[in-house]
């Protein structure tokens, strides 16, 4: 979500990356996601325009038999948790990752790497979407992020924020690559066995960045980013859907999810790889937002002129 600038939002800003950052940390490993989820359910109170606008996007999406109310707080309450995450990051370990976050799917990585073989991880903005990263960096996996959003016309307050945000997200232990330079470099890390995750959806921001294709989501064009289909395709690795969800019965909040290698074709052209890419990711998209959207960071985007593409009459 992107809230607009303010004098309340600065004041915010200075108690979250200030006393909050430091009360957090001293919570046992796994509860400090559960507070900044706590911190999400009461600004979906105080903020009734934005829990408006996601209301009428979810409704728009998935119809007017959905709980749009019940969507919109649970993605407040994923914003938050995604937002502060990084206070986290120095705190999570090999011995404690597992308090943070379930990964189901983890022995087709195992497979690969023991083949030495990299692999692209494609994922939506759902849940604290940089936990996968840093839970497999702690644990040991040659981990890579392709990312590169950036914020406009933030207040003095607000860039403070962006690099407190940014000193802890250099804490990570895997390398990120700004998807607006050279990927040259992420090729390399494939074609040397490492994991690199890179995302279908969107840019946060609200900056896009990469090749995109317009195909259907949820019943209205939006266009996909097919970056990372030509990194597995140029690359020669597998493509394998990423989601991160709420888990099941007991243990950590969350759980990332490592699907099936996505069937995409290796003998044809570039375009004609990339049609079909932008197919597979839009299904997977759209069935991720199906069945949990309350995790979906972008609602607040999900209008026409945003992520959904005005088409011509």
């Amino acid at each position: 979500m992107i809230f607009p600038e303010s004098v309340a939002r600065d004041a915010w800003r200075l108690v979250a990356w200030g006393p909050w950052r430091l009360l957090s940390s001293t919570l046992p490993p796994g509860w400090d996601l559960a507070a900044n989820r706590a911190l999400g359910k009461a600004a979906a109170h105080v903020a009734p325009g934005t829990r408006s606008r996601v209301e009428a996007n979810v409704r728009r999406a998935l119809g007017a038999q959905a709980d749009a109310p019940l969507i919109a707080r649970e993605a407040f309450c994923t914003h938050f948790a995604h937002q502060y995450l990084p206070a986290s990051f120095p705190r999570i370990r090999a011995e404690n990752a597992f308090w943070y976050l379930r990964i189901q799917g983890l022995e087709r990585l195992d497979a690969l790497l023991g083949d030495g073989r990299g692999a692209v991880l494609v994922h939506p903005h759902m849940g604290p979407v940089q936990l996968p990263l840093c839970v497999l960096g702690v644990l040991g996996y040659p981990v890579h992020q392709v990312g590169g959003g950036r914020v406009a016309g933030l207040s003095r307050t607000g860039r403070w924020a962006a690099r407190v945000r940014g000193s802890l997200e250099a804490t990570l232990p895997a390398s990120v690559h700004d998807a607006r330079g050279y990927l040259r470099p992420v090729l390399r890390v494939l074609q040397a066995g490492g994991i690199v995750l890179a995302p279908c959806d969107g840019t946060g921001g609200g900056e896009e960045i990469g090749r995109r294709m317009p195909r259907s989501v949820l019943g209205h064009p939006m266009r996909i980013a097919v970056g990372p289909a030509w990194l597995a395709w140029r690359a020669g690795v597998p493509l394998l859907p990423l989601v991160v969800h709420p888990s099941e019965g007991l243990g950590p909040a969350w759980t990332a999810t490592i699907g099936e290698p996505l069937p995409l074709p290796r003998d044809l052209p570039t375009g004609d790889v990339l049609e079909r890419g932008a197919d597979l990711l839009a299904a997977f998209l759209e069935e991720a937002l199906r069945r949990w959207p309350g995790e979906w960071l972008f609602w607040d985007q999900f209008e026409p002129g945003r992520f959904i593409e005005d088409v011509p009459r």
